[in-house]
């Protein structure tokens, strides 16, 4: 039997593109998942897995579609192999179990695990410049004049913590924190 697998990592993205690869590849079933690959954790996927027997027929169309990092691809063909059922990826126009495919795909993977790495790098390098120039990331905070007006609606004991928030914007955790910080105590009506 011949098994389409077509994966997206979010429910905005749609899987036409691929879903029309594996079509044109005959697939008898083809399975459609919405989740993100950085684990493993792919139940549609693992399903599939189970199911598939000797002499069976897995189709992809990219390498980053069945797992993110080589350790994980590799392992996956290997079993794939030892169970004799082959795996061809379209992108790549060939079969991923025999041993020439095999040595591409590891690879293949390895330059793709260490793109990746290369961009969680480049980002860590981006913020730490950031913060070194006086950037300040992350939300802003909250002005001065909220959190005194918030503090103020507190002081006059006929607000909730929730209608105050509403009113300024200030979160009750600030709010907490300052009244905290300045060691505030309510009178008791």
């Amino acid at each position: 039997m011949i098994y389409g697998y077509a994966r997206v990592s979010t429910k905005e993205q749609n899987l036409e593109t691929q879903l029309a690869q594996l079509e044109s590849f005959k697939c008898d079933l083809i399975i459609e998942e919405k989740h993100t690959g950085s684990t493993m954790k792919r139940p549609k996927l693992e399903t599939l897995l189970q199911e598939l027997k000797a002499g069976d027929k897995l189709i992809i169309t990219r390498v980053d579609r069945l797992g993110r990092n080589t350790q994980q691809l590799l392992s996956l063909v290997e079993e794939l192999q030892d169970r004799d059922v082959t795996l061809y990826i379209i992108e790549l126009g060939m079969e991923a179990t025999h041993r020439n495919g095999k040595l591409f795909l590891t690879i293949l993977s390895a330059l793709a695990e260490n793109e990746r790495e290369l961009l969680a790098e480049k980002r860590t390098a981006g913020i730490k410049n950031a913060r070194e120039k006086g950037i300040k990331l992350g939300r802003k905070g909250k002005s001065k004049e909220q959190v005194e007006h918030a503090i103020d609606l507190w002081k006059q004991n006929d607000k909730t913590i929730k209608q105050i928030e509403n009113a300024t914007g200030v979160s009750k955790s600030i709010l907490y924190r300052e009244i905290h910080k300045r060691e505030l105590k309510r009178e008791l009506v």
